[in-house]
This record gives structure tokens, sequence and C-alpha cells, in this order.
């Protein structure tokens, strides 16, 4: 049986074609003004916020402030970056000051500098060191500060800057580090480098901007906390060596001992302790080794390898570094 088909009738098709020039003209609306955004008149950057801090009065050249910024405190920090929020408060976070700039006469094009104040440099490094990009490459600006294709990071004393700019356009980019230089020169004077424990890992081997500081809980434990992490590519693997100053020997020696029970509370398979590192602990875990101990004020590391020698072989060269390190 042939099924009947109805042809539209001439009040359906100029029906239809009202409904799609309708469409059209709300796409063209709404394209043209994604052309015509300004952040400050949507309230971003700060039309109403204040406490900005030291961004208020910062001036860049070349760029124009889009409103006088705002500032957030450890109860509303979430409300600015909700879902990384958590990794700046366990660090030591204290404030941050956010403000919005623009290329001159291009409110579309624009940048925002994040400043963050923490608790001392060692939780400003922590932040950086955790937030570090892939395929970052170093700024030059000071010790602790690189870029990616839009952005720019660094850390300064307690201080630690998050400059994100809508596109990589160069004139944007050189905004950027405008805008650094400018802060840098209001920041108080005080020391980038990395903390001393940043710089005892075996350089060797090691790959550049992998030095970490988990400031809380480190490897999920509770109560591990400052602990710094360094990787070593091997092949298509990566070993990672870990190390934590504690009060002194004795206390080092209980974390240690506090780590091996850990491990077995959570599958962790204790091995005997390796000829060459009297006293360390050794365990396999769901395939992987763990091997670590106690050295003077140190608890340090090899965890994360499938190949024991391997893991055998870097814990060694940690020990006779920090071996070199203490007094």
């Amino acid at each position: 049986m042939e099924l009947s088909r109805s042809h539209p009738s001439r009040t359906q098709r100029l029906l239809s074609l009202a409904v799609l020039g309708l469409l059209a003209l709300v796409a063209a609306v709404v394209f043209w003004q994604q052309g015509r955004y300004d952040p400050a008149s949507w309230g971003w950057g700060g039309a109403a916020g204040t406490g900005a801090g030291l961004l208020a009065e910062l001036a860049v050249p070349g760029l124009a402030p889009l409103g006088p910024g705002e500032g957030f405190t450890p109860a509303t920090l979430s409300d600015k970056i909700d879902g990384k929020a958590e990794l700046y408060l366990a660090a030591g976070f204290e404030s941050m000051a956010a403000r919005r700039y623009a290329l001159a006469g291009q409110p579309a094009q624009w940048l925002e500098l994040m400043l963050y104040r923490m608790k001392d440099s060692r939780a400003a490094y922590s932040v950086f060191s955790n937030q570090r990009r892939s395929g970052a490459k170093d700024s030059g600006l000071t010790p602790n500060a690189y870029t990616t294709s839009n952005a720019l990071y660094l850390a300064q004393g307690p201080y630690y800057l998050e400059a994100v700019a809508s596109s990589p356009q160069p004139a944007l980019v050189q905004g950027l580090a405008q805008a650094a230089k400018a802060l840098l020169a209001k920041l108080p004077a005080a020391p980038s480098a990395a903390p001393a424990e940043a710089e005892l890992f075996p350089a060797q081997g090691m790959k550049a901007g992998s030095v970490v500081l988990l400031a809380k809980d480190a490897f999920g434990m509770a109560g591990l906390d400052q602990v710094f992490i360094a990787a070593y590519p091997q092949g298509a693997q990566e070993l990672m060596a870990f190390l934590a100053r504690r009060a002194d020997p004795a206390t080092a020696q209980k974390q240690a001992a506090a780590y091996a029970a850990f491990l077995k509370q959570n599958g962790g398979n204790p091995q005997p302790a390796p000829a060459g590192l009297p006293g360390a602990h050794l365990a396999e875990v769901f395939g992987a080794w763990e091997l670590f101990w106690a050295q003077g004020p140190y608890l340090a590391g090899v965890r994360g390898s499938e190949d024991q020698a391997a893991t055998l072989a870097l814990a060694m060269r940690l020990r006779q570094a920090l071996e070199k390190a203490q007094p």
C-alpha cells in the first residue's frame, strides 16, 4: 500500500521561513555581542569589587584597567576558583586579589592578574610548583617564573601570581610580561629561590621543572606534610624520588615507620631491606616498589617503579646526595 504524502501549505512555508529568519537574527546578535564583550560591565574584574590590595593602584603600560578589581578570603576563594581552592587553602592561603586589564581601545582583548598572598615563601612555592604547566618555559623574570602560550606564573616571597590572557595575541602576551614587571617592582624584596630541600635531589636524570612541594597529606597519608618530590624518567616509566626534612632524626625515624604501616594497611607487601640500604623499608604495592628510609633529619625514598633494580639505583644516588648535604 502506498502511503499518501501531504504537501505543506503556503502558510506553513511562510511560518517556517519566519522561524529560520528569527534564529539567524539571534545568532547574529550573539556573535555581535561577543565581539563587544566587556568583562567589567558584567561584574568580572570587579565593578563592584573592593580589596584588590597591591593591584588596586597597579598601572601597566599599554593596558587599561577594567574596573577596580576585587579581593577574596579563605571563605570566598572558591567563588573565584571553584574546584581548585582546596590546593591553595591546604598550602597556607591568606588572601587573593584579582584585576583585569585590556588593550587600550580593545576591551574584548583582556588579561587577568590573580595575586595570591600565602602564609610564607614555602607556601607560595608549593602552589607555584604544583600548578606548573607542562611545556612551560622559564620567563627569566625571577628564578621561579615561567610562561605558557597565553599565561605567566611566578612566585616571589609569600606571593604567587597567575596572569592569564584571553588569547595568545602577541600584544596581550607582551602585556603579561609588562604587568609582571610592574608588579615585581611593587612587591617587597624577598628570596625567590626554591626552598633548600628542592636542591638536594640528584641532578643527573631529573626531569627539568619536576620538583614539587606537597604541602599536606602526601601520597594520601594524613599528616605526611611538606614533602618534596622529583621525577626521573627511565624509558617508558618514571620514578619518583621524595624527601622531607623533619625536626630531628627521631621524628624522621618515627615517620618512616608510620609510612611503612600506612602502606601495609593499604595493600603493601613488606619485603626485606636491600643490602645496600640497611634499615630501609621496602614494600611492593600493587606491582610497584616503594623504598624509603630515615637519614638524619630526612625522610627519603623512591616510589612508583615496577623495576626493583632501578628503584634501588636511584635510592642509592639520593642517599649519597643527602650524605653530602648533611653537616
